[in-house]
């Protein structure tokens, strides 16, 4: 069961992630938001899977990559939830909108976002720490997992420097530039991942 919680877990993170890949690049935010959530569950079960391989000397490095998962997947859904409520019906003032508003850059939830894939980016470090790896696909995912812990340096500098106060429309467009870098890079985790999952399946 553990192996195959994986497997799925990774496609579905996949999955996800190309299709908020391709929301971004037609613009539907609402169909952005949506899946980013779901990506954050499967995100979450990933690294419980990778948790039960870990040896005992490293539990405690996966458990911690499962704690900032589980961080992270609270503040993204809480964010996005709010998006797609709050913020899409307008059942607040407008002054309260544009605080929980994604899309005012700097804004309390923007910040919000940021700190949350930092602490996903936390989170597969950690993940990517504990890993034994056995072949050269394990090599691979385990060096992209702790490579994309450094996102954690901007994702939380970012806000605490305040660069987003003269924001504009090229910092959003630069912005969007980033996020689909962001998925053409996480891309390649969940299929190695995906991966992993099954030629430990085939082994059983």
């Amino acid at each position: 069961m553990n192996k195959k919680l994986g497997f799925y877990s990774a496609v579905l993170v996949g999955i996800t992630t190309l299709i908020f890949a391709i929301s971004m690049l037609i613009g539907n935010l609402s169909l952005a938001y949506f899946v980013c959530m779901i990506l954050s569950w499967g995100y979450i079960l990933l690294t419980c899977a990778f948790y039960t391989e870990t040896i005992d000397d490293r539990k405690s490095v996966a458990l911690g990559g499962v704690a900032f998962g589980c961080l992270y997947g609270v503040l993204i859904n809480v964010v996005y939830f709010t998006q797609l409520t709050t913020v899409a019906n307008k059942t607040a003032s407008e002054n309260v909108i544009q605080v929980l508003s994604y899309q005012s850059l700097g804004s309390l939830f923007f910040n919000f976002d940021l700190f949350g894939y930092g602490m996903m980016a936390l989170s597969t470090f950690l993940v990517g720490v504990s890993m034994i790896a056995k072949n050269k696909n394990d090599k691979w995912l385990k060096v992209l997992l702790m490579v994309h812990g450094t996102f954690l340096i901007s994702c939380v500098g970012m806000p605490i420097l305040n660069i987003f106060k003269d924001s504009s429309d090229s910092s959003s467009f630069a912005g969007t530039i980033a996020l689909l870098i962001w998925c053409i890079y996480f891309i390649p985790v969940a299929i190695l991942s995906a991966v992993h999952f099954r030629k430990e399946m085939n082994l059983k």
